[in-house]
């Protein structure tokens, strides 16, 4: 579990890296970015924090926690790629905005709970 965890973190970097040609740098476009494209970026995140916080916990068996945890990683790499696919190059600081919050999410499904001895009701 610990591998793929680390696989998926590492890839938000990557995908960065290749298909967005580094991290983005200099200024926004004067005008705001609409809401929605934020709602779209973010809700997958609240969603991959809920898999994270509220099913995993109650999961007992190890396979129904990695598939779980990899929908769950899935989730939370979603915004990565709408930063670079939609976003665009008119809002590099978004983009960083976007994959620093991604990274967090990610951060987050360490798979602590599969690790033996860990108890979560301690």
């Amino acid at each position: 579990m610990w591998i793929l965890w680390f696989s998926y973190l590492q890839s938000a970097f990557i995908i960065q890296w290749f298909l967005g040609k580094g991290i983005p740098g200099g200024e926004n476009a004067a005008e705001p970015m609409a809401a929605w494209l934020w709602l779209l970026c973010l809700a997958p995140i609240i969603v991959a924090t809920g898999i994270r916080w509220m099913a995993i916990p109650k999961l007992a068996k190890p396979q129904v926690q990695l598939a779980t945890m990899i929908i769950g990683l899935s989730l939370s790499e979603i915004p990565v790629f709408l930063s670079l696919f939609l976003i665009g190059s008119d809002y590099p600081q978004n983009q960083i905005v976007v994959l620093m919050v991604a990274v967090v999410s990610l951060i987050q499904f360490a798979p602590s709970y599969a690790t033996p001895g860990y108890n979560i009701e301690t």
